[in-house]
């Protein structure tokens, strides 16, 4: 029970979950054999029998059971009247559940001589919810009073205010021999540890019948801890039309599926709250004030639950799904995951403010069978699910073969639980400095967006925009939701990452957005001002740099750049150009086997560098010595062909006479934006053209030179 109130706000009565699915311990021998007993036959059709036995009043002439289990082949139901309908007794692999106008048929049962009235039928492996009726002549039990079986009440069954049963439930296994079909995790009995049940009373404002009051059934997990914490997340779920607070958790076993969901260790823990729309006003907006105003605050007063929008899910089905569109569509503040199951009314498209109040959703789960005919819903609802999808709205769909029956809505409630409910994730990556052929650390970031246990398992990050590329390096999930791994990219340049992280037993999959990070072709420029310009030069294949010696390369920024590899990065900047060196050396000092002699040999015969006299007819290059800035603007503007250059009458530089060598040049690369020198303190700028030429800003006079953009 939950703490905190008192009787005089709610009345609550709790229960094992479990109970439901046991007939109750009778009180005499003969009352031992009264109930259903389940026997395996290991024979066709279904590999089990349940035998039904019932002790009417004196007077009773005659007792029908009234049961689900009409079965149909998939393909006959396309109306409410249309079905080749058959019993347990003549059950075929792939049917599904079925019935005229959804409904089920009467049979006879026959009277012992012990003056127990008693029915025997093969079942599938399933929960089946039945009744009793006396001397009824009805088929559909129409007008007939409906008899829950005392011999197996349901858990809810007398207790002040509880919303009323008339349908006892049994549950049939899977047999080993003959399989039919896989309900196991409907099982009553198989989970070790089992939630307990509570019938709530609750003060209502809203409601006008009861007035003033209503009731919810409250599924509380295995353990619960009202002093945790972390508190729990909650799911509250609504019945269909005509059902109650206790539909749930009696024709729907949901906390027997929810046991067993626990148990596999696949779901988070919650609270479950199964809810009543009966007797309160404005329909399904009435419904969604209800939740808001008096459900909710009475659950999250009095339970260790999380106040939260993300750890609330909601579930309807039916009219109940019909009241779930709206939730989603029109109360986008109440839960951050919705579940619309065989959802009654017509699908219409949302309007611009729907889509943006769905969009707002954690997760979205819609589902029908898809012979669920009554009132088009089946149609409706992959319709609805279709315009979701189109939408890019985060939607879940879950159609499968199947009527408007709990058959549907059980599954679909054990799918929201294994792939929605309280289980996304989202996934973050970041990466260190990228230096080509160096280590680079790629970190992913996964962290739940609901209350429960940190996400578990692995990341995988991959090279581009999407899951498809190439995989770059896994990790596991820390404790604190990190994954690195470390990675080595072999080329510069600008490259994309993506971390995929692949979902753990309670959490989903989720994917990052994608990340641009630029791979340096250097070890020792990520902060020079000049990094862009020497990337591209790297990038074009001017500049290689130094090995360091451990698969990576420096650029040495701030030394000064020698006039052979100034010569090497002007031929390489022309693009290579096919030539042929002349066999004898235009320069004294640099013999043919100089490592740069063709790019030398270049620079002489496009006269972009003539070297320097040596008095005797020959010249030398000074292949050693760093260049100057004054010549380093001479080199460029005849590597453009020599432009003829406006010569301004003031020099922009205040170290730079007009009477300069080199001044047209200088005046040339100032007026191109190559250059644009030092602002001194007092005002002008200098250009200091005397001054050695540092790697860096050779890498950004080319990458100017050239009109490139950073």
């Amino acid at each position: 029970m939950a703490g905190g109130l008192t009787l005089a706000l709610a009345l609550s009565v709790g229960i094992p979950a479990a109970a439901s699915a046991e007939p109750a311990a009778p009180a005499a021998a003969a009352a031992a054999a009264l109930g259903p007993t389940v026997t395996a036959t290991g024979t066709g059709p279904t590999g089990h029998t349940v035998t039904f036995r019932h002790q009417a009043p004196e007077g009773v002439e005659s007792v029908q059971i009234f049961g689900e289990w009409l079965f149909s082949k998939a393909s006959s139901v396309t109306t409410l009247t249309s079905a080749d309908l058959r019993t347990g007794a003549d059950w075929l692999p792939g049917d599904i559940l079925a019935g005229y106008n959804n409904g089920w048929l009467t049979v006879p049962m026959t009277e012992g001589e012990d003056g127990v009235w008693e029915y025997t039928t093969p079942l599938p492996s399933g929960t089946f919810s039945y009744t009793f009726t006396y001397d009824c002549t009805s088929p559909t039990a129409t007008g007939c009073a409906r008899i829950q079986d005392p011999a197996n009440p349901v858990w809810s069954a007398g207790l002040p205010g509880a919303g009323v049963q008339t349908l006892s439930q049994v549950y049939v296994p899977q047999s080993a021999a003959v399989p039919t079909y896989d309900n196991d995790y409907q099982d009553p009995t198989a989970a070790a540890a089992k939630g307990t049940l509570e019938n709530r009373s609750y003060p209502s404002p809203l409601s006008t019948n009861p007035v003033g009051t209503h009731h919810v059934s409250v599924y509380l997990p295995p353990g619960y801890d009202a002093e945790r914490a972390e508190p729990y997340p909650t799911l509250y779920l609504s019945h269909g039309a005509g059902g109650n607070d206790t539909d749930w958790t009696t024709q729907g076993g949901a906390q027997h599926i929810l046991d067993n969901a626990l148990a596999s260790g696949d779901v988070a823990e919650m609270v479950m709250v199964s809810t009543d729309f009966n007797g309160l006003p404005g329909g399904s907006q009435g419904y969604a004030d209800e939740l808001r105003t008096n459900v909710i605050p009475f659950i999250e007063a009095g339970y260790n639950v999380s106040v939260e929008r993300e750890d609330r899910a909601f579930g309807g089905l039916s009219a109940g799904g019909g009241r779930a569109v709206v939730i989603m569509q029109d109360n986008p503040d109440l839960f951050g995951y919705v579940g619309a199951w065989s959802a009654a009314g017509a699908f219409t498209p949302p309007t611009p403010a729907q889509v943006a109040n769905l969009q707002q959703a954690t997760a979205l789960h819609l589902g029908t069978g898809l012979q669920d005919v009554l009132a088009n819903i089946n149609v409706n609802s992959v319709n609805r699910s279709n315009a979701y999808v189109a939408l890019g709205l985060p939607v879940v769909q879950d159609d499968f073969d199947g009527i408007h029956s709990w058959d549907v809505w059980r599954q679909l409630l054990r799918d929201y639980l294994h792939t929605v409910a309280f289980r996304t994730t989202t996934t973050t990556v970041t990466a260190g400095d990228a230096v080509a052929g160096g280590s680079t650390s790629l970190v992913a970031q996964v962290d739940a967006v609901s209350v429960g246990a940190d996400p578990s398992g692995t990341v995988t990050f991959h090279a581009g925009t999407d899951a498809s590329g190439a995989v770059l390096g896994t990790a596991e999930v820390a404790a604190d939701g990190s994954a690195t791994t470390e990675v080595v990219f072999a080329e510069a340049g600008a490259t994309s990452v993506v971390a995929v992280f692949d979902g753990g037993d309670v959490h989903n999959a989720s994917t990052s957005e994608a990340v641009t990070l630029e791979v340096l072709a250097f070890t020792d420029i990520a902060d020079n001002q000049f990094v862009g310009e020497i990337s591209w030069l790297a990038e074009a294949n001017i500049s290689a740099g130094w090995s360091n010696g451990d698969g990576t390369f420096s650029y040495r920024p701030l030394a000064s750049i020698a006039r052979d590899a100034m010569a090497a990065f002007l031929y390489r900047a022309a693009g290579s150009p096919d030539f042929t060196p002349p066999t004898t050396s235009p320069f004294t000092d640099v013999p043919t086997t100089n490592q740069f002699y063709t790019e030398i040999a270049w620079l002489s015969e496009k006269g972009i560098s003539t070297g320097w006299d040596n008095g005797d007819g020959t010249f030398s290059f000074r292949p050693l010595e760093p260049i100057a800035r004054d010549a380093m603007a001479a080199f460029l503007h005849r590597s453009a062909g020599s432009p003829v250059v406006a010569l301004p009458a003031t020099s922009p530089f205040e170290d730079v006479r007009p009477d300069n060598q080199f001044y047209a040049e200088i005046a040339y690369v100032h007026a191109e934006g190559i250059a644009t020198g030092w602002a001194g303190n007092d005002g002008r700028d200098y250009y200091q053209p005397l001054a050695p030429v540092a790697r860096d800003a050779m890498a950004a006079f080319l990458y100017r030179a050239l009109d490139r953009e950073v």
